[in-house]
This record gives structure tokens, sequence and C-alpha cells, in this order.
């Protein structure tokens, strides 16, 4: 009898020990262990902190209302690099510094290192086919993706009257020179920062330019991906684009603002109608504020972060965000190399 007590025993273990060997094994094949949620990043680029304040204390962003309801709204100071669109997104989508990155400025750059990027990080955590990962953006050049060319270094960016964009980095732009009369100069660059991340998405539509354009196509996506789990990054390039020509204080950036917003609300409801809003975490942020009283972002550090995650907790940097939306997948950020600049400002 008590041969057979150790045989029955043994027996208990042995099953044990495989039993936790194939739990393990199905977690390793499908990724972090935490339930897996959609993550909807949408982008208002060029958002200064204190408008959007104002016109939500005035209950004119009623969408982004119902989302801090559920959530909450936190202070995002920019600590490292520059108030640009290349080095705000490259940060934000990477969650290191914009100098490790080599994104210096909006015409200082090369592309992201394989690998670096949230979509990427998803793919490799949860395997290629498991996750869809989607980038639609307004503005062009900024969150382009070509590889080899070149800039015009002494190229007016904006015209000096109107303030609408040149095409200074195109290597055929009629660009007038920053003085008269110069010379168009010219300079190599290795590659636009998403150069390489393209490869990682499923989807990658940029220029769309007007709110309207992003909005719809951003609705159309969401239809194609409800089997599989996703990341979108929805970037609207109001109202930095609109605060360029007319100026931070002006009646134009507020209603910009305003009807991101009517996107966001929009965005919710599709997702609602899909019945994926349940399992689906929004964060809305922007890359840079804006000047006060002028035409541009060269010192504007104040920015935020709004999301319906209750999780979110804290306040932080624009490198928080990265981790942020790693640690509402359930990756494991001690785990991720290099080690990252910023930390999820996610509570416990």
């Amino acid at each position: 009898m008590r041969n057979l007590n150790k045989l029955v025993l043994s027996a208990v273990i042995v099953l044990a020990v495989l039993g936790l060997y194939l739990i393990l094994a199905s977690q390793k094949d499908q990724g972090p262990s935490r339930q897996v949620k959609n993550v909807v990043l949408i982008g208002w680029d060029g958002t200064q902190r204190d408008d959007l304040k104002t016109l939500f204390d005035q209950g004119r962003l009623p969408n982004l209302k119902n989302l801090i309801s559920e959530g909450k709204l936190v202070d995002i100071d920019i600590k490292s690099g520059r108030t640009e669109t290349k080095p705000g997104w490259a940060e934000i989508l990477t969650g290191y510094k914009s100098q490790t990155l080599g994104v210096i400025n909006n015409a200082n750059y090369q592309p992201i290192p394989k690998g670096l990027t949230i979509f990427e990080r998803l793919k490799e955590a949860f395997g290629k086919n498991n996750m869809a990962t989607v980038f639609i953006a307004g503005k062009l050049n900024n969150l382009a993706a070509r590889g080899p060319h070149k800039i015009c270094t002494n190229c007016l960016t904006r015209d000096p009257q109107t303030f609408k964009k040149t095409l200074w980095w195109d290597e055929k732009t009629e660009a007038p020179t920053k003085i008269a009369g110069q010379t168009k100069v010219f300079e190599q660059r290795s590659g636009e920062p998403y150069y390489y991340t393209k490869d990682a998405l499923d989807v990658y539509l940029i220029g769309l330019n007007e709110a309207e354009n992003v909005g719809q196509k951003a609705l159309e996506v969401l239809d194609q991906y409800q089997d599989r789990p996703y990341l979108m990054f929805i970037h609207f390039e109001e109202p930095d684009e609109i605060g360029h020509l007319y100026g931070e204080n002006s009646s134009e950036y507020a209603q910009s603002i305003i009807v991101n917003d009517q996107w966001l609300g929009r965005i919710v409801d599709k997702l609602k109608t899909l019945k994926s809003y349940d399992k689906t975490i929004i964060y809305v942020t922007t890359d840079h504020g804006f000047d006060k009283n002028q035409k541009t972002h060269s010192n504007a550090p104040d920015t935020w972060l709004v999301s319906n995650n209750p999780g979110l907790k804290i306040n932080g940097t624009r490198l928080d965000i990265a981790p942020t939306i790693l640690a509402t997948f359930g990756l494991n950020l001690n785990q991720i190399s290099p080690p990252l600049d910023g930390r999820s400002l996610l509570g416990d």
C-alpha cells in the first residue's frame, strides 16, 4: 500500500509539472498573459494645455469630458527634445529621447532604429498576425517614411506672409531661400523617421490633411479590424496647422480643437456600434504645445494626456506615453531592451 501511495503521489507531481509547463508554453505563444485590449492613440497636433483646459472648463469639449469621466486627464511636460512634430511623435511612439533616436528636429533626423516603436514591440510580443497596427495621419513630411533623400536646409519652411507650408523637404522644391537670392543648399538624409517602422504596419496612410479626411478614414479602418487586437494611431494635424496660420489665441485655433473633439465622439460612437468600446482603451494627446499669442511653438513644453483608462494616475513626461501604452497591453517594461527612457503612468 505504501508503494502504491508513492506511485500515486509521483504521478500527481508529474501531472502538475506537465500542466504548469503547458500553461507557460501557451502564454509564451500568445504573448503577455494580461488580457489584450485594443488601444486607440489619438493625436491632436500642437494643442496647448492651457487652451485645452479653457475649452474644457467652458463645456466645449463634451466628448473629451466623457472620456475623462471614465479615466483621467494628466499633465505631460516635455523635458527632452524639441517642441516640434518630428521629435515629438518619435518620443511618444517609442519612449526614447529624440536625441537617442537621432530625430533632433524637423530638419535634422534619421530613421528610428528598427524595433523601437510601440508598433514593432507589439508585433513582436503578440505575433505578427495576432496584432494589427494602424498609422493614419494628417501631416505628410513630419510623419513620413521615405528612404535616402535630400532636403533644402536654407529654404523657408513657411511663407513669411501667409505662413502656409512650403515644400522645403522636396528635392525639386520651389521654396524661396531664407535670404533672397541665395543658392539653395541641399543636404542628404538617410531616411525619414518611419522608414523602418512602416514595415510593421498593417495600415500606413499619411498626408490626409484636414480632420474630415483623417476622421473618415479612421472610421473605415475600424470596420476592417474587428476580429483581432489592434493598436491604432490616428493623427489630426489640427490645431497645429491652424495655429501656424492664425495664431494660438485665435478663434480658428480654438475651433479646430473643438472639431477634433467632435471626431473623438464619432470614433467612440463607432467603437460602441462595433461593440468594441468596452475592450478598447483610448489615449488622446499632443506632441507639443504652442507659444502664447504666437504662430510658433519654439518653446511650448506644456502638454497633456487624456484616457478612459481608470488606471491612468499620475502626471509625467512625453517619454512616458509609450511605456503607458505598452503596459496597457500587459508588456513587462523591465524586460524591454534597450531600457525605455520613460515609465508607465498607470497606478496599481
